[in-house]
């Protein structure tokens, strides 16, 4: 059993409890688990991403020093993957661990720009679309981080029947909108909501936060 603490960001519209499986299947294996919430839409990325620091100074000291180095990883679904790659940006020298990025759109979403441009679409989305699902931003893995990226290839989903997503896709975003340069990638059979209840992506991250490797 592990004596690790994993930190759950949640996606856009959620609020975390979409991981109570996830959230189990963690609890099993030993980890101490924790779920950031904040509001997807209100606040930007750039606050979302100091307020996930601030979370994390909370619950484990100023700068993170009451824990060991890498004793903290972070599992992300969706635009929780760029609220807390940008947190890595903006604090190199958090002691975090591994992240794993669950359908994060790190190249940005062909659905919320297009959702964008619908009468009451930008309202919608609010201000997670700038710096984050807009794709204007170049990301990679910062030097140092192990960061872990599985992708679902079940297209179901409102954005893959009104817009067409290019394929492969989970019905939201598209495997090549994954894609994150410097990261460790994998796919599987789910739709986009399915990354955090399916059981074989659950193994798949429990897998990456132990080794830094892809479980298949």
């Amino acid at each position: 059993m592990v004596a690790e603490s994993v930190v759950l960001v949640h996606g856009l519209w959620l609020d975390g409890t979409e991981f109570k499986w996830l959230d189990w299947r963690l609890r099993q294996d030993g980890y101490r688990v924790l779920t950031f919430h904040y509001p997807t839409v209100r606040r930007g990325l750039e606050e979302n991403a100091e307020a996930l620091w601030e979370f994390l100074e909370l619950r484990f000291g100023p700068g993170m020093k009451r824990v060991a180095a890498g004793s903290v990883h972070l599992v992300c679904h969706s635009l929780g993957g760029l609220v807390a790659l940008r947190m890595l940006e903006r604090h190199p020298d958090a002691p975090i661990g591994r992240m794993v990025a669950l359908g994060t759109p790190f190249q940005g979403s062909l659905s919320a720009q297009r959702l964008a441009r619908w009468a009451g679409g930008a309202w919608l989305l609010g201000r997670s679309l700038f710096g984050a699902l807009d794709g204007q931003r170049e990301l990679r893995v910062p030097e140092g981080r192990q960061v872990g990226v599985l992708s679902g290839t079940l297209p179901l989903g409102l954005s893959h029947l009104i817009w067409g997503l290019p394929a492969p896709n989970d019905g939201v975003v598209a495997v090549a909108e994954t894609h994150l340069p410097g990261a460790v990638h994998a796919t599987l059979p789910v739709m986009h909501v399915g990354l955090v209840f399916s059981r074989r992506a659950a193994h798949w991250v429990k897998h990456f936060l132990l080794t830094g490797e892809t479980a298949w």
